[in-house]
């Protein structure tokens, strides 16, 4: 398949970008500095995700999917992930790729227990909701589209190994949850090739 990749030198990004190398898919990422990306086996285009015309100039290819990790680091306020979102299915939209596959948080899975909702609820209060707001805007862009699009909602992401096994669920029961990267990365890539959850938010942990 012939995928493109937002965030491709980010810690979800670069651990897809590997594993899709390694399955012999074609792989273009996008970087703000090719330079520095650091990624082998790829073609890389450079732009900024915020940008609109160099979204849509990197989309003219003929990509089955789109893969999306983009994120603010630290806590401060943000919207680049709307706003790359944004650019994204705005370009989509516009020259014909239709399956959309990114990473967002557990407080946007629609389905959560009553301790779901009271974890989230606290969460939006701490400085991480400045997080929160900008995926729950960025998961509004896309229930607007058409697309398929699919998220992986991490509750907590943490640095570590990729451990092989994890749980994916469609309801939040609540609780500090969390998941490495590369176990991010095989259910993206998973989706990519074998598609089970459209227009869902799938919530993954250990």
């Amino acid at each position: 398949m012939n995928a493109i990749v937002f965030g491709a030198t980010g810690r979800v990004g670069r651990a897809f970008v590997e594993k899709a190398v390694n399955a012999g898919h074609r792989v273009t990422a996008f970087v703000r500095n090719a330079g520095s990306a650091g990624l082998d086996g790829v073609s890389l285009t450079e732009g900024d995700v915020r940008d609109p015309s160099s979204v849509s100039a990197a989309l003219t290819g003929e990509f089955d999917a789109v893969i999306v990790g983009i994120g603010q680091p630290g806590l401060k306020p943000s919207t680049i992930v709307s706003d790359g979102f944004a650019a994204i299915v705005a370009g989509m939209t516009a020259l014909g790729p239709r399956r959309f596959i990114g990473v967002s948080g557990s407080a946007e899975m629609p389905h959560k227990t009553m301790a779901g909702k009271v974890y989230t609820a606290i969460l939006r209060r701490t400085p991480v909701g400045n997080a929160v707001r900008d995926h729950d805007a960025g998961l509004r862009v896309l229930q607007a589209s058409s697309l398929d699009w699919t998220l992986a909602g991490c509750n907590y992401l943490a640095d570590g190994p990729e451990r092989g096994s994890y749980k994916t669920s469609l309801v939040f029961p609540g609780g500090f949850k969390l998941i490495h990267p590369g176990d991010v990365a095989n259910f993206l890539l998973r989706e990519m090739v074998a598609p089970r959850h459209i227009r869902e938010v799938v919530g993954l942990w250990y």
